[in-house]
């Protein structure tokens, strides 16, 4: 395109490449907002003044940002988050994934499409993907336990576009460990926006994406790929840089059979 005289043109600088410890803290604050380098440092087994090296070039890189917290007398701390920028330095798959929802937009009948309006078509298009994407990968989940199967679902999903992240959360002390699986994007959403947000979907195969933190197309997709339950956590409990958040309850006698089927 050519440049027209005076007019400033933004050109975006892709994010810093970032490995080793340095990716590990990104990866802390894309789970978590507002941490210390005490609790960082913590968690990575590392001096504190290691971490704030590490910090101060995250920081030079607009990667991370900063702030001061007060939580009653004495030196306040530094409480510190992820930046979009930040994010971007995660590898993404979007070519995939948007080459597969063309696929399924070209692949659509006359017959399938009659009476859909946008959001209608958007939910049948949605849906035809999970059953696509549930029915390439699900022979390729493996693990003897349900979180080895949740792992390796997650790495196969990433391969497609689709970020989630596997967590084990404590509900209390003693009691053994939630598993949940953690969303940070979703298409649905940013297509088809809950019910409420427009008009009223037309021949809608599956109900829209009802609260802010679950979408029936993510839950589908997982329990056709785990054969488990998957139950969406409530708002409130879904960590910051996530947009979702579901339990994974293992179901008697049913992960086998249903792993097994190709869906629908």
């Amino acid at each position: 395109m050519a440049h027209v005289p005076g007019q400033t043109m933004s050109v975006r600088t892709p994010a810093p490449r970032v490995e080793g410890t340095r990716q590990a803290i990104l990866g802390i604050l894309r789970r978590q907002d507002g941490v210390s380098v005490d609790a960082l440092a913590r968690e990575l087994g590392l001096a504190g003044a290691t971490v704030r090296r590490h910090l101060d070039v995250l920081l030079r890189d607009g990667l991370i940002s900063v702030a001061q917290v007060r939580s009653g007398p004495g030196r306040p701390r530094y409480a510190f988050s992820i930046t979009e920028a930040g994010a971007e330095a995660f590898p993404h798959h979007y070519i995939r994934l948007t080459q597969r929802l063309i696929e399924e937009i070209v692949a659509l009948s006359p017959e399938e499409t009659a009476g859909c309006d946008g959001r209608g078509l958007a939910e049948l298009v949605f849906s035809k993907l999970a059953d696509r994407i549930a029915a390439e990968c699900a022979p390729r989940v493996v693990g003897a336990t349900l979180e080895e199967r949740a792992r390796s679902c997650v790495a196969l999903l990433s391969e497609e576009g689709i970020d989630f992240e596997v967590d084990l959360r404590r509900r209390s002390a003693g009691a053994p460990p939630e598993l949940c699986v953690l969303g940070r994007g979703c298409p649905c959403r940013r297509v088809a926006p809950p019910v409420g947000a427009g008009a009223p979907a037309t021949r809608a195969p599956e109900r829209m994406a009802s609260p802010a933190n679950d979408c029936s197309h993510d839950r589908r997709l997982l329990q056709m790929l785990l054969g488990a339950r998957v139950e969406p956590l409530p708002a409130d409990a879904v960590p910051h840089e996530f947009l979702s958040a579901y339990a994974l309850i293992e179901t008697p006698g049913e992960a086998a059979g249903e792993r097994s089927r190709s869906p629908a």
